[in-house]
Parts: structure tokens; C-alpha cells; sequence
């Protein structure tokens, strides 16, 4: 009687512990099928965004600096891209230099549009270039409309493949 009692409680604590775990939210992460976390950024006007303001949309976030020459023309390529072919998806391009008229400058000669680029005045100290682990090396992500990752790295190669 005993065995039988104990294999109905584990059964029934089973039942229960299986009902509760249900979830269909996304955990909060860095890795495609997590929803990116909410991070807070500055125009050159000073005003602030969080990403999570633009859900709704689809969004490519990508983070580069004017030292680095890769990051830097991975920026122009991807800014172009989408203004030429998907204008409906959101950019937002992080610069991580502490110098503010140094990005500003390299924005006029990239012949980028201002309103999507950003400038982290905290460089590596900052806690985007940390929490993202950017020290790795600079990424891009492709954000859907619920700010799941979609994909990671993207070029515009792959956004024509993935769009």
C-alpha cells in the first residue's frame, strides 16, 4: 500500500509540476530565438531610445566603432542595403568612440543617414559593449516584430536570403 501511495503522489506532483512549466515567451538573451534585451541609446541630439520602443517592427541593430575598419564598412554596407531595398525595416547603428565628433564626422563621410546612427560615448566601458560581449568582436542581430533574434551576424547577403 505504501508503493502504491508514493507512485501516486509522484504521479500527481508530476501533473502539476507539468502544467506549470507551459510558457511560450522567449527567454531574455543575446542568441537567436531569445528576445533581446532593452537597451538605451543616444542620437546626436542627445535624446534617448530604447530599443524596445521600436517593437512592432522589424529592426537591425548593429554595433561598430570608427577604429575598426571591418565593423566600419559592414555599417555602410548594411546601411545601404536597407535603404535601398527594405526601407521598412528599422537601423539602428551604435558607434562605440568616446569621441562624439569623431563618429559624427565619420557618419557625414560615409554618407550615412543621422537619424539611425547612434553613438555610445562610453566606448568599451560601456555596459552594451559588455552585457553584448562585443570585445569578441562587433555584431550585428535582425530583430523581428516581437524583438525575438532572428539572426545574428547578418550581411546583406543574408538579409536577401532571410527577407
Amino acid at each position: 500500500m505504501k508503493y502504491v501511495n508514493f507512485c501516486l503522489g509522484a504521479i500527481f506532483s508530476l501533473v502539476l509540476t507539468a502544467g506549470s512549466v507551459s510558457n511560450n515567451t522567449p527567454s531574455t538573451g543575446y542568441y537567436p530565438g531569445e528576445l533581446i534585451p532593452d537597451i538605451t541609446i543616444t542620437d546626436l541630439s542627445g535624446d534617448v531610445h530604447r530599443l524596445h520602443d521600436f517593437k512592432g517592427k522589424k529592426v537591425v541593430v548593429n554595433f561598430w566603432a570608427t577604429y575598426d575598419a571591418l565593423s566600419r564598412a559592414n555599417n555602410v554596407q548594411l546601411h545601404n542595403y536597407l535603404r535601398k531595398h527594405h526601407a521598412d525595416i528599422s537601423f539602428l547603428s551604435v558607434a562605440f568612440d568616446e569621441n562624439k565628433h569623431v563618429a559624427e564626422r565619420t557618419f557625414v563621410l560615409d554618407n550615412l543617414d543621422t537619424t539611425s546612427q547612434f553613438c555610445e560615448v562610453k566606448g568599451t566601458n560601456s555596459d552594451i559593449f559588455h552585457d553584448f560581449k562585443l570585445n569578441r568582436g562587433f555584431s550585428n542581430y535582425l530583430i523581428d516584430e516581437n524583438g525575438v533574434i532572428k539572426a545574428m551576424n547578418v550581411t546583406p547577403e543574408d538579409l536577401e536570403i532571410i527577407l
